[in-house]
């Protein structure tokens, strides 16, 4: 049983994964990691993927279906028929992102979207449910042994429909990670780079199929299926399961998220604390159970003790800094001002004036409540006390893209933001500075030497 841990925990970084994909600003990390890297990221999450129970337990099986582990098969035979196999993966994911960057900013629309946000939440509620026993989702068995007959034949078309199949079979496993991926596809815009993703997504969760289709003597050494298969694809429902909040903080107001997700992590953990008997004969499972149960309880503890004060007093802070500032109404002005209002403004062209007026430098920070980057920045760099002190000097505004709008359009087209987060400065002479732009998070001490720029201090 020990050396499967270190085979549960790569399943379980699988889906991990994807809040990193989806919190990524592709422009800003192909900028900032380099194009290669950015790949290899993608690739290296294919692989993870590889490992979990929707594709793992299929490797030996799918090998024999299309011939790849003869015995009388030669090593260049078995990596052609697994070659042929891995296209028909890569085909249906790279025909899916070169769809998903020909629509442009359809999937940034679809993710400004609640009700879209809201039915993604409920399909990865719907796929961790069928993960964890309650029902099964799989493809019709007359289409499935169709292909498997194909397959047997030898031939390289049923290797390459099996191919097609596996990729969708994958999907409830590497949702997370797709639909990260799919989001890059989609804010990079350009038809080639995002088919360039998808293709290596797919390389990725078809190398060990090409390696061990082209060596099946390392079939002996790979770990076989069993029971804690069945227990790590459980622990991958409960992981896309709370993962599901994420999305579902973006649509509904965050105390009613946090609220049901203190309930599910009880939930979850009463029902791990009964449920977890059966594994006795198991050890080690039993552990890993009792482990699950009691990271349950400490999310639970930290969204009750943690995170909902913290969102509390932020929103008291809000309120705070909104009411009685003098001189501001709905974004205009009125008198004479000493210095800029402390509260962030909505109205773009009245704190353009008011800048003009003053002589006081103006920041516009685009941002979106999914927008991860965009979170951030507002609540490490500019809730610093050393950055917060600099922009008392400025006139502040925010646009929010949460909802797609003309009138937002029309400002990211005047201010070349092709993407979030993007915060834009004028300076006291009203001049617009383009290239101090911000495309991604910084950190106050990077933010702090932009704004010394604005200034030319």
């Amino acid at each position: 049983m020990t050396r499967f841990v270190p085979l549960i925990l790569v399943a379980l970084l699988s889906t991990f994964a994807a809040n990193a994909f989806a919190a990524t600003n592709v422009q800003a990390n192909i900028e900032a990691q380099g194009l290669l890297l950015t790949l290899a990221g993608i690739f290296f999450g294919g692989m993870l993927v590889s490992m979990t129970p929707c594709v793992y337990p299929m490797i030996p099986i799918t090998l024999s279906i299309i011939g790849a582990r003869s015995a009388e098969s030669k090593p260049i035979v078995g990596f052609l028929r697994s070659l042929v196999f891995v296209l028909g993966i890569a085909t249906i994911y790279t025909v899916l992102g070169l769809i998903v960057a020909l629509s442009g900013g359809t999937i940034g629309f679809l993710l400004q979207s609640k009700a879209f946000l809201i039915v993604l939440s409920v399909l990865f509620i719907v796929m961790g449910l069928s993960m964890l026993g309650l029902f099964n989702l799989q493809l019709p068995p007359a289409f499935t042994s169709k292909l498997q007959g194909s397959g047997n034949r030898g031939g390289f078309l049923g290797a390459f429909l099996l191919g097609i199949t596996t990729g969708v079979v994958a999907s409830p496993c590497g949702s997370p990670v797709l639909v990260g991926i799919l989001a890059l596809a989609g804010a990079g815009g350009q038809p080639s780079l995002g088919a360039i993703m998808l293709f290596t997504y797919a390389l990725g969760i078809g190398m060990l199929f090409l390696v061990l289709g082209t060596f099946p003597a390392f079939l002996s050494k790979v770990p076989k299926s069993g029971v804690w298969m069945e227990d790590v694809k459980k622990m991958l429902g409960l992981v896309l399961i709370i993962a599901s909040f994420y999305y579902l903080g973006l649509a509904l107001p965050k105390m009613l998220v946090w609220g049901m997700l203190i309930a599910t992590c009880l939930m979850f953990a009463v029902i791990i604390a009964i449920k977890s008997r059966e594994r006795h004969p198991w050890p080690k499972l039993l552990w890993a159970w009792r482990a699950a149960g009691l990271i349950l309880v400490g999310l639970a503890f930290y969204a009750a003790f943690a995170a909902v004060p913290a969102l509390l007093a932020q929103e008291a802070k809000v309120n705070e800094q909104n009411s009685g500032i003098p001189g501001l109404m709905d974004g205009r002005t009125s008198g004479t001002l000493e210095a800029p209002p402390a509260a962030w403004l909505t109205d773009e062209p009245a704190a353009l004036a008011m800048g003009k007026e003053y002589g006081w430098p103006v920041i516009v920070d685009f941002g979106a409540e999914w927008c991860a980057a965009c979170q951030e920045l507002e609540h490490k760099t500019f809730a610093d006390p050393a950055v917060e002190k600099v922009l008392a000097g400025y006139v502040k505004v925010r646009i929010d893209c949460t909802e797609e709008t003309p009138e937002n359009a029309a400002l990211q087209k005047k201010y070349n933001s092709p993407s979030l987060p993007t915060v834009s400065f004028i300076n006291a002479q009203g001049t617009y500075l383009p290239d101090l732009s911000l495309y991604e998070f910084e950190t106050p001490e990077e933010f702090l030497v932009r704004l010394s720029q604005v200034t030319g201090e």
